[in-house]
């Protein structure tokens, strides 16, 4: 077997690749744009912006690798399962350590409300990234789009 899959398709030529660069440069623009921001950055116009933008792109990367996210167990093959698990996995240990990085910089910046108050969209930020790593590697491995096709 290839390192390109299964079916020898070629991950780097996935329909998904844009979707799955453009939240990689959406999510750190939104953590800087979250620490910039006057107060807190849920009433920033250009935060509140590149959040709706990443909800979108997010939702459609979800829907094209849904295939191996969302089958049933009984339905992927050791392939498809072991690669699912993997991804949950990696996404887990990207959430736990977000959420520390932000519990220690509110431990760090404790004394300056400024910073303190922009801690929410951080976290959200944070959050959102973690919890889409999973649909970011599956759609850059190019999985879930060819299964979509053979079920329908």
């Amino acid at each position: 077997m290839s390192r390109d899959g299964a079916d020898g398709a070629d991950p780097a030529r996935s329909p998904l690749r844009p979707v799955v660069l453009s939240l990689c440069a959406l999510s750190p623009a939104m953590v800087v744009l979250s620490l910039i921001s006057d107060g807190n950055a849920f009433s920033d116009a250009w935060w509140l912006v590149a959040f709706a933008l990443w909800l979108l792109l997010w939702g459609v990367l979800r829907s094209m690798t849904r295939g191996v996210a969302e089958r049933p167990r009984a339905g992927l093959d050791e392939r498809e399962r072991g690669l699912r698990d993997r991804v949950s996995f990696i996404g887990y240990q990207c959430a736990v350590g977000a959420g520390m990085v932000v519990v220690l910089l509110m431990v760090v910046f404790q004394n300056q409300p400024d910073m303190i108050e922009r801690m929410p969209a951080l976290l959200t930020t944070l959050m959102l990234t973690a919890s889409a790593v999973p649909s970011l590697l599956l759609g850059m491995s190019g999985e879930g789009v060819e299964q979509a096709d053979e079920d329908e």
